[in-house]
């Protein structure tokens, strides 16, 4: 089968979403568990534009496998706004406003953990953030028998199987704005 299938159904949808105005968040994270934390938002327009970019004092080091990946250190953080504080400047810009996400389950947990660290009780809504990562792997078509659904894709695939001319850097900003494209990408199909 020569993907992506690209089913209009998921073409209208990612119009429709696109319609809304959306803004786009990602997070770099301590790690991937249930202890760890974030250590980087960024927050993007549907255009690209940079709306939010600051690195998160954890308040605990970071380990050598993230850094690896990330490329983010201790040294980095080091002066860096704790979570309080960050969070007290995205929720208003994210607060009323639908939030795109490549893989939202993760980065919503993570912000879940990190406010959780810190005793905030408040969270993104689940209703208002949608998965470009789902919506990807929809638009993709790629289907996997085990799961019953759509086989998800890595963000650097979505954008080099797009032809984006974005890198996934893995630090935030970069991947929100990689994210954006890929909605702008899909919605302006067929």
């Amino acid at each position: 089968m020569t993907y992506p299938v690209a089913n209009p159904k998921v073409i209208q949808r990612a119009r429709q979403v696109l319609a809304l105005n959306p803004l786009f968040l990602d997070t770099e994270t301590t790690g991937t568990g249930p202890e760890d934390v974030i250590i980087e938002v960024g927050i993007v327009d549907a255009e690209g534009g940079t709306l939010y970019d600051k690195l998160v004092n954890p308040g605990m080091p970071i380990p050598a496998e993230s850094s690896a990946v990330n490329e983010i250190t201790d040294e980095m953080v080091a002066k860096a706004d704790p979570w309080p504080r960050v969070w007290a400047e995205i929720e208003p810009i994210l607060r009323g406003r639908a939030v795109g996400i490549y893989n939202a389950e993760f980065d919503l947990r993570l912000i879940r953990q990190s406010n959780a660290a810190h005793n905030i009780r408040e969270a993104l809504a689940d209703a208002q953030t949608f998965c470009m990562m789902k919506l990807f792997a929809a638009y993709y078509g790629e289907w996997n028998p085990r799961y019953n659904g759509f086989k998800s894709q890595k963000l650097e695939f979505a954008g080099r199987s797009c032809q984006i001319d974005l890198a996934n850097t893995h630090r935030a900003v970069d991947d929100a704005r990689l994210t954006a494209a890929l909605l702008r990408y899909i919605a302006a199909r067929g």
